[in-house]
């Protein structure tokens, strides 16, 4: 549907969301050299792709509506977190360190696993230290209030700070241009996800947003997608999901980074797409 204005490229990503050959063969997708960023080494490679993503980054501040609809979408978060700290460092601006409260459940504890607590970032948390411009992009973490437009997943624009609220204005969707309020709240992890210590994080719900996990975008529609893929995806539709963000097929830029440096062809990657399952969906 997004990419209906583009007929060619509205087939290329249903055929390769159908797993179907010649788009894809044994899992493995060749991509158009239209939408390659061809790979130098990491670090130059990963430039070009933020410069093709987001150009200038220092006049970020002054298109806003144009640049909140460009993100940079990656199959895992500690690339998400990567290419975040690199560009809120490129970002203009005086920076802002908001340092979250982390307790212990076993009280007697606390004293020598604070430290520790720091360095934890389970899935679906803002960080410990969390970096913030004005007029930086960012993604609530949180239902907090659906009905006023802030749900988890909802993009804004930081507008202001103060010691234990964000100012903030919604940028996408319905309630788009909304001011609002964010405060700290608690969060509780599952064990599993922190090496089996439960604790308590008392942080704002939001991480900055210049890149997102490919899993977060789905139900997005971006104007420009860069996918950075240092290493290939690793689960059904992932690649589908990351295409389909856009409208044609110029909007779209792929970062590879090859695996091994003998491999033949530096434009294809993995395309994880379980044809049983969709087989067995079109049957019902």
């Amino acid at each position: 549907m997004r990419a209906r204005l583009d007929p060619n490229f509205s087939r290329y990503i249903l055929d390769l969301g159908n797993g179907l050959p010649p788009i894809t063969i044994n899992e493995h997708v060749k991509i158009p050299t239209a939408m390659l960023i061809p790979y130098e080494n990491n670090a130059a490679s990963l430039d070009h792709l933020i410069d093709a993503v987001f150009h200038d980054i220092s006049d970020y501040s002054t298109n806003i509506s144009n640049m909140m609809n460009r993100a940079i979408l990656t199959p895992k978060n500690s690339y998400v977190e990567e290419i975040n700290t690199l560009l809120i460092q490129r970002f203009p601006g005086e920076l802002k360190r908001y340092y979250s409260f982390d307790e212990s459940i076993d009280a007697s504890e606390q004293a020598i696993m604070e430290d520790f607590l720091h360095t934890l970032t389970p899935n679906g948390l803002p960080p410990h230290e969390l970096l913030l411009k004005e007029n930086c992009p960012i993604m609530l973490l949180r239902n907090i209030n659906p009905s006023e437009g802030l749900c988890n997943g909802t993009r804004l624009i930081c507008r202001n700070f103060d010691r234990n609220v964000i100012h903030a204005e919604i940028a996408v969707g319905h309630h788009s241009g909304k001011k609002v309020f964010i405060p700290r709240i608690p969060f509780l992890p599952s064990p599993d996800e922190n090496s089996g210590f439960p604790f308590k994080r008392t942080q704002f719900p939001v991480k900055l947003s210049f890149a997102m996990s490919i899993n977060k975008s789905q139900g997005q529609t971006l104007d420009f997608v860069g996918i950075y893929l240092p290493h290939p995806v690793f689960s059904h539709g992932q690649l589908y999901v990351a295409l389909s963000r856009a409208k044609t097929i110029s909007a779209v830029k792929i970062l590879i980074r090859p695996i091994s440096t003998d491999e033949p062809e530096k434009n294809c990657t993995k395309n994880i797409v379980y044809t049983e399952v969709l087989t067995l969906a079109s049957s019902d």
